[in-house]
């Protein structure tokens, strides 16, 4: 994509992004929300007819900032465009998450992946073994149905103390096995600028 762009995600990871992203603050109520307002009017617009539009936008992206406060999430971004002109919807919500196992004696790190979760896909990737989980699923947007895909990455952090998870959404998918290579190619470009820091106590 002649458009990526390298992006940091807060001080820790950075990505290449196709197109034109948004990062959405997080754990703070009063900035998401001045965000998404600034948003929501600069994509959607400010005519009377375009109300109902705008409301519906606003309220999926408070629900997606919802959950990733709720979580161990350390950053979200929102995709715009894939290319100037051509709307790309989708979402990327990067966490923090303990191994659900202790490794083995014997055990690599994509052992330890390939045990943690088993019925993911594996993945060979710049930054190291990868799991991967994806689904299509039908989703409701303001009364009309359209597919979903929702694609689920886990790779360890340096030192492997912990798992990254990056979860992306992209609603109104028409080719899940094409959206799959965008997204593989996505996570593939994460790099570490530093050693990851202790979550903060909330």
């Amino acid at each position: 994509m002649s458009d990526a762009r390298l992006t940091a995600l807060d001080e820790e990871l950075t990505i290449v992004f196709p197109g034109t992203w948004v990062m959405v603050p997080l754990h703070d109520e009063e900035a998401a929300r001045r965000r998404i307002q600034r948003l929501v009017t600069e994509r959607v617009g400010r005519a009377d007819r375009l109300a109902r539009v705008r409301r519906t936008a606003k309220t999926e992206l408070e629900r997606l900032v919802a959950l990733a406060d709720d979580s161990t999430a350390f950053a979200l971004a929102l995709s715009l465009e894939i290319l100037p002109g051509v709307p790309f919807p989708g979402s990327i919500v990067l966490s923090r998450e303990e191994w659900p196992t202790t490794p083995g004696a014997e055990d690599d790190l994509a052992a330890h992946l390939a045990r943690c979760f088993p019925d993911d896909t594996p993945l060979d990737l710049s930054i190291g073994p990868t799991r991967r989980r994806s689904v299509l699923r039908q989703t409701t947007y303001d009364e009309e149905s359209a597919p979903e895909l929702i694609a689920d990455y886990r790779f360890a952090a340096p030192g492997a103390e912990r798992i990254i998870h990056a979860r992306i959404n992209a609603p109104m998918v028409a080719d899940a096995d094409l959206y799959l290579e965008l997204f593989d190619a996505m996570i593939d470009s994460i790099s570490f600028r530093r050693p990851l820091a202790e979550p903060a106590a909330r």
